[in-house]
């Protein structure tokens, strides 16, 4: 009596696996769709949290401006390439006293490498000039070494001040001055991430 044995053929073997894939990729599909979408969500809130946490910095520093000065604050009106807003924040504070120093001028720009210094990550910096009036700071000879980075990506900075019938009223731009009511600034960073916040000064 002989017993016929008989194996898979090679056929048969490709189709189970032909089969098994099938079925993995069916089953895996909308966990990777629901994933993608997690890390998407993710990603926009940090974008946006990251925003509105420079603007809650800036906020903190200009808590403690400096009315009595004669030049409490200047705003120099710029614009990149693109015609993005690329404005200077300078101000007389006195916030930089958390970290030991005297009450200071706080500049606020954003900075960029370009063929020269690639070396420097795109953003908006702050640098604190120790014991230095607004007037005494050129803005295009600071040194990015001695800056903080705030915020990295930031392409546009915008600082607008409430024109004269207030904050309603047309916005102006290029002012030197006491401090005035309030200011309004918005930062960018990347096409779909925008916040603006109003700064009104008690």
């Amino acid at each position: 009596m002989s017993l016929n044995k008989k194996g898979f053929t090679l056929i048969e073997i490709l189709i189970v696996v032909m089969l098994t894939g099938l079925l993995t990729g069916l089953a895996v599909a909308p966990v990777a769709v629901t994933v993608r979408r997690v890390v998407e969500v993710q990603n926009n809130y940090s974008d946006v949290s990251a925003l509105s946490r420079t603007l809650n910095f800036i906020e903190r520093d200009m808590s403690g401006a400096l009315r009595l000065v004669q030049n409490a604050l200047i705003v120099l009106d710029h614009e990149a390439l693109g015609s993005k807003a690329d404005d200077v924040l300078i101000f007389m504070s006195n916030s930089p006293s958390v970290q030991n120093f005297p009450a200071s001028s706080i500049v606020y720009k954003l900075a960029s490498g370009g063929i020269i210094h690639n070396d420097i990550i795109p953003g908006l910096y702050r640098w604190i000039c120790a014991g230095r009036v607004p007037q005494e700071i050129d803005p295009e000879k600071l040194n990015i070494e001695n800056a903080q980075l705030i915020l990295p990506g930031a392409d546009s900075f915008s600082v607008e001040l409430p024109g004269a019938g207030g904050f309603q009223s047309d916005r102006r731009k290029d002012y030197r001055g006491k401090l005035p009511t309030g200011i309004y600034i918005k930062i960018t960073r990347g096409a779909d991430d925008e916040l603006e916040s109003v700064i009104v000064f008690p």
